[in-house]
This record gives C-alpha cells, sequence and structure tokens, in this order.
C-alpha cells in the first residue's frame, strides 16, 4: 500500500470516528451510519424513543449476551491511548465498551469510546473504572444508569453479580490462563456454573466460568459497579 492511500485511509478512519462521537446517543446496534444521520435530521432524539418496542423487536440473546472485544483486536490494537495503544492500555476502555453496549443497546466499539473520551476517563495515565461509570452515566442519562464509589471487598462484588450488576475490577497476577502486572476485567454475570467474566487480554479467560474459590486466589485491588439500562428489560 503506498504513503498516499494509506495516509487517506487514517485520515478516513479519524473522520468516521469523529461523526460517531457526534451520533453516539442517538445510535443503536443494528442502525447504519445512514439511518442515524437521517434520524438526526428528521429531529429524532433518544429521551423520545419507544425503548420497550425496542426490546419487544430484539431477540433475548441480544439483550442477555455480553460483547466480547479483545484489546488485540486488529480493528483497534494499534490506535493510541493512554500513552500507549489499546492493544497495550486498554484494558479498562475495552470493558467499558463491552458494558455501555450491555446495558444500552447502543452499537459503540472500543475505538469508537477512545475516540470519544479522549484522556477523561485516565487517572495519572491509567485507567480509572469510576470515571468510565461516571461518563456512561452523564451521556446516557435516559436509561437511569447507576454505579457504586470504590470498594474493596471481594465478597460485596461476587454479591453485586449475582444481583444484577457489572463489576469493574482491577487486579494484578494470575487470572486463568494469563498473569498480569495491573488489568482491569469485568465480572459480569454469575449462574449455576459460576462466575463469568470478560477479560480484555484474554478470550479464554472469557469463555467459561470461575468457581468462587478460583476468584479468592486473584489478586484483586479494587471494585467498582454499575446497573441499570436495558439488559435484563
Amino acid at each position: 500500500m503506498s504513503r498516499l492511500k494509506g495516509a487517506a485511509l487514517v485520515l478516513s478512519g479519524a473522520l468516521a470516528s469523529m461523526v460517531f462521537c457526534g451520533l453516539l446517543l442517538v445510535g443503536h446496534a443494528n442502525e447504519d451510519a445512514q439511518a442515524i444521520v437521517e434520524a438526526r435530521s428528521d429531529g429524532y432524539e433518544a429521551a423520545e424513543r419507544d425503548w420497550s418496542a425496542i426490546i419487544a423487536e430484539r431477540p433475548a440473546t441480544d439483550v442477555l449476551t455480553m460483547p466480547l472485544w479483545l484489546q488485540t483486536d486488529p480493528q483497534w490494537a494499534d490506535a493510541p491511548y493512554a500513552g500507549g495503544t489499546i492493544g497495550d492500555s486498554g484494558c479498562g476502555l475495552v470493558c467499558a465498551a463491552m458494558a455501555l453496549e450491555y446495558m444500552t443497546l447502543q452499537g459503540v466499539n472500543p475505538l469508537q469510546l477512545a475516540e470519544c473520551v479522549g484522556d477523561s476517563c485516565l487517572t495519572a495515565g491509567v485507567n480509572d473504572p469510576g470515571k468510565f461509570c461516571e461518563w456512561i452515566k452523564a451521556k446516557y442519562p435516559e436509561f437511569r444508569i447507576e454505579s457504586s464509589e470504590i470498594y474493596y471487598e471481594r465478597d460485596r462484588a461476587l454479591s453485586d453479580v449475582q444481583n444484577g450488576w457489572l463489576v469493574f475490577a482491577g487486579m494484578s497476577g494470575a487470572l486463568g490462563d494469563a498473569d498480569y502486572d495491573g488489568h482491569v476485567v469485568m465480572i459480569w454475570r454469575a449462574d449455576d456454573a459460576g462466575f463469568w467474566i470478560r477479560d480484555p487480554a484474554s478470550g479464554s479467560n472469557s469463555s467459561r466460568p470461575f468457581s468462587a474459590e478460583e476468584l479468592s486466589a486473584v489478586d484483586f485491588k479494587y471494585f467498582y459497579s454499575i446497573r441499570g439500562g436495558l439488559y435484563g428489560a
């Protein structure tokens, strides 16, 4: 690929991301960009939508299934973020993008979310899940999303998940098939099989349940819980 063609593609991608940020609050998962633009031009506003009708039109699995995105996805792995790239520094960002789509049914991927939040959800240059929670609540008030303050009790986190919360968990050390210096994962579901995690750096960790005993051995540093929106409706 020539340098000129590569530059054109980069410019095109940047412009597309800018347009998405302007439309994020009114889009939803199955609308393409043209449909969103047409809806916006007709005076469409997210707060005026009949959300119950939208839920009725979607398969139950769309509401109950958490998306799975990985930092290493070539669509965004090399995109700049937090002084590095999404691939090496975007664990909290990727978790937030998954949580956002799950709670609101809005179609947003990690690259699009990074373009929208910039550095506003970082503290001392690293991902801050508490700031992601506040950003989501501020941008989507119509979904009545609520979140906790930071806390440190593992038992509370697992209880929250059992009661329908999503939990951002900061951790280090071993988790399943991986070992981390510092990392953010999301515990999103509890059932008879155990606790389900979305680990943005491990597809295998994201595809199996963990027992409470396994999680008791993980060096969790802190937790934030968030819930609300359309999931479970």
